[in-house]
């Protein structure tokens, strides 16, 4: 399930108007997974609990969120993210399982959430929340994080850091330039 073109990027508004109508806990904490991170939702639904818990009976989270290589695209290399104090407050609500995956089936345990059943709930969600007639998906998060700190002077370095891209050109096209951000950077040139 794929959505052609460049999603949307939300700002903390939407994001707030999108969790409202979303009530689910655990679709909650992946949203902030995806927000906060800057992963992918294939990266969300397959971590395991002992990737972002020290202790997941007192919801201790971790400094940093551990996305091993084997649930990466391209499965190359691991990349560990700092839990933001913003992530860790959705964490610290969520009530994992001792072990396994961090976001189970409700159908199977055994398994992880599957990627439809966390793109059908936001879309519920958004067409809920009177956005449906956005392009937003799982990837709006990754986007709206890049795009967000590329806005407040986070060099694109660090922030191909934070997302793991093998270089600024494949990180690129996540950022979307505000043109107010451009006037404002014109008028306070010194030029």
């Amino acid at each position: 399930m794929t959505i052609g073109g460049q999603v949307k990027v939300l700002n903390a508004t939407q994001w707030q108007k999108l969790e409202k109508h979303g009530r689910s806990i655990t679709h909650q904490t992946i949203w902030a997974l995806l927000r906060f991170t800057a992963c992918r939702s294939q990266e969300a639904r397959l971590l395991i609990v002992d990737n972002v818990y020290k202790d997941p009976v007192k919801r201790i989270v971790k400094d940093e969120i551990f996305f091993p290589a084997s649930i990466r695209k391209g499965k190359r290399r691991s990349l560990s993210v700092p839990a933001s104090d913003k992530l860790k407050t959705y964490l610290e609500r969520y009530q994992p399982k001792e072990s396994g995956y961090l976001f189970p089936s409700p159908r199977n345990p055994e398994k992880p959430i599957s990627y439809e059943g966390i793109y059908k709930y936001m879309k519920q969600a958004v067409i809920k929340a009177g956005m449906g007639h956005e392009k937003i998906a799982t990837h709006s998060g990754r986007r709206s994080q890049v795009t967000h700190l590329h806005n407040q002077g986070v060099s694109l370095e660090t922030i191909r850091r934070l997302t793991g891209h093998v270089s600024l050109v494949n990180l690129q096209p996540y950022v979307e330039t505000d043109s107010g951000l451009l006037k404002r950077a014109l008028n306070n040139s010194a030029l």
